[in-house]
């Protein structure tokens, strides 16, 4: 293992973690000096009753609730979150609730980004975004194990003009407070619960073998890879397990802030652009494209992803003891197509309606994505369409 001369590591906001903690929401909100809450949903986690949870749970300290958005999509959009931020102003907001996966939360850092600085969100893209005032206050309350947003410095929002996906990143917009409350992911359907738990091993494996790997995160990976592989075949098996939700909420906010910190990549990049243009969701785009990007990192010798990958067939439980690095990283990659195979996700992008036709197009998304610069090596135009094509 080469020798470290230099990293930086930076941890985000207050993680608590117990079953029905969203019913001491009020009493944390109360800490973060926020009097008038502003609560940021989508319609299925309505629907399935979650944001009640978190209303009566606010009764546990003094602030006040102002205000509902709940029209945030699948895929949150720019206007969307300028939708959002219009509704949180004109109720008076100073601080900021967000109940959901990542696009919601994604959607409410966006908000928070225009309470400080106003104007269109598209004019705030930079490589960090630097803010001129105190951001308010945001409390997360994930409702998936996947996307690790909640301990995250960056937010994805798509722009649906051109067809692609925005990333707006800076410690600053990173939630207050994650509260990781399994009772919360119960009703989360099995499809989601695999989907979003390929997510968050997406995370965990691209954070080793980033150009900005370091030893902090990988420590944090490789116990999210153990946890993802014990629990999640488990918590997509028997959705009211509440151990195992436990434990892939916990993998998912390791793997967040692993990659928040050592950055992802070849894979987010052509799963950003998939989502970008077609829809894909994201957590699908990584399951499908994780072991194409894995065995195509294999040539990258002197940056050591073969030896890294032996790390992560290790966390696997695999018997890679008397083995090359190589072998050792293939028997990885073989694990997580089966995977994917065990928990009954689509196998190639033909299967989620990606066009043949577009692949040419999400290629030239895919290579100006900023995870691409993070890759361990810099992936040409053609072998980038390659990787598609295979996977198509």
């Amino acid at each position: 293992m080469a020798f470290v001369e230099w990293f930086e590591f930076q941890i985000p906001g207050k993680v608590i973690c117990a079953e029905n903690a969203v019913s001491q929401i009020g009493g944390e909100l109360d800490k973060t000096g926020g009097t008038k809450a502003f609560l940021v949903t989508d319609e299925g986690v309505e629907k399935a009753g979650l944001t009640e949870k978190v209303i009566d749970g606010l009764g546990s300290g003094e602030a006040e609730l102002v205000g509902t958005f709940k029209d945030v999509p699948p895929n949150s959009e720019i206007q969307v979150v300028q939708s959002c931020y219009d509704a949180a102003k004109a109720a008076g907001a100073d601080c900021l609730i967000s109940v959901g996966g990542g696009s919601v939360i994604d959607t409410t850092k966006g908000c928070a980004l225009l309470m400080v600085e106003g104007g269109d969100l598209i004019d705030h893209q930079s490589a960090v975004y630097m803010p001129t005032g105190p951001v308010p206050p945001h409390i997360a309350v994930p409702t998936t194990a996947g996307t690790g947003s909640e301990s995250t410095f960056a937010a994805v929002i798509k722009d649906a003009e051109q067809q692609v996906k925005l990333i707006f990143q800076g410690p600053e917009l990173a939630p207050t407070i994650a509260l990781l409350d399994p009772m919360m992911t119960l009703t989360l359907p099995s499809g989601l619960t695999a989907a979003t738990g390929m997510d968050a091993l997406t995370h965990c494996i691209e954070a080793l073998h980033s150009e900005m790997h370091e030893p902090i995160c990988d420590g944090l990976a490789l116990h999210g890879i153990r946890l993802i592989s014990e629990y999640l075949p488990r918590a997509v098996r028997d959705g009211s397990d509440v151990e195992a939700r436990t434990y892939m909420m916990i993998a998912a906010n390791m793997g967040g802030v692993a990659f928040a910190n050592a950055f992802v990549g070849i894979v987010h990049a052509m799963a950003h652009s998939v989502g970008g243009r077609f829809g894909v969701p994201h957590g699908v785009a990584n399951a499908i494209l994780l072991p194409v990007g894995m065995e195509f990192n294999l040539r990258y010798v002197d940056e050591e992803v073969p030896s890294r990958y032996r790390m992560v067939a290790d966390a696997l439980g695999l018997d890679v003891d008397e083995v090359e690095d190589l072998d050792a990283a293939m028997k990885a990659i073989e694990f997580v197509r089966d995977l994917t195979v065990e928990l009954n996700i689509p196998q190639r992008l033909s299967e989620v309606e990606v066009p043949e036709d577009g692949l040419e197009a999400v290629t030239e998304d895919a290579m100006v994505d900023g995870s691409m610069f993070n890759n361990p090596g810099e992936p040409e135009y053609e072998e980038v369409l390659e990787l598609f094509k295979s996977a198509y």
